[in-house]
């Protein structure tokens, strides 16, 4: 059973009885479309400000390299690639995290509920849609310039003296973030879209 469809069967049985029901009338659909919104957003804005955090201490660390080691050229140009590498990622998380933060029904018709859903289920899923693509470049790159760069500031002889200690640390860091990135994704983008995706559905019902 949809949720218009509790709404008329709670206001059918509502006429039954001697004192007036409560009204089940637009704000109170609105109120309840809100609440059933709330629950999958809230998971994906969770994403958001882990995501955000870890960026920041990642910028944070490379700058840090940079000035650090600023004389030693190849330092330098991994660090700058690694921050060069993020900054794509981390405006598309923001853009597109604050328009679904922003996004309002303009009044409590139908109509702009069903287009504030839509609108919220489009704006994570562009970004869901993007994520994936891009991590087919960040990840294997950045796990690169991570174990470039310990080896390179805490491994006598770096990665040129440790080719397989290199290799080894590489290929556990890849199995680690596509592990982390699969439960990620299942938790906050594949979970709050099929419920999204189920509230659309109960509007298209509904029209039918």
């Amino acid at each position: 059973m949809t949720i218009l469809e509790e709404l008329k069967n709670k206001w059918e049985e509502g006429q039954k009885t001697l004192i007036p029901p409560p009204g089940y009338d637009q704000a109170s659909l609105e109120k309840i479309i809100k609440a059933r919104v709330k629950k999958p957003t809230n998971m994906a804005m969770r994403y958001f400000w882990a995501s955000f955090t870890l960026q920041l201490i990642v910028y944070a660390l490379l700058s840090h390299v940079i000035v650090k080691y600023w004389s030693d050229p190849e330092i330098l140009r991994f660090s700058l690639v690694g921050i060069l590498l993020y900054l794509p990622f981390t405006v598309m998380l923001m853009r597109k995290f604050k328009s679904i933060a922003k996004t309002r029904p303009t009044d409590s018709t139908g109509t702009s509920l069903y287009q504030y859903v839509s609108r919220r289920y489009t704006l994570l899923d562009s970004f869901y849609r993007f994520k994936k693509r891009y991590e087919l470049m960040l990840i294997p790159l950045s796990a690169v310039i991570g174990v470039f760069l310990v080896f390179k500031l805490y491994v006598p002889g770096g990665v040129a003296a440790h080719p397989w200690g290199a290799g080894i640390t590489l290929v556990i860091t890849l199995i680690s973030c596509l592990l982390a990135l699969r439960s990620e994704n299942r938790k906050n983008f594949e979970q709050p879209l099929h419920q999204l995706q189920e509230i659309l559905n109960e509007f298209k019902s509904e029209a039918q």
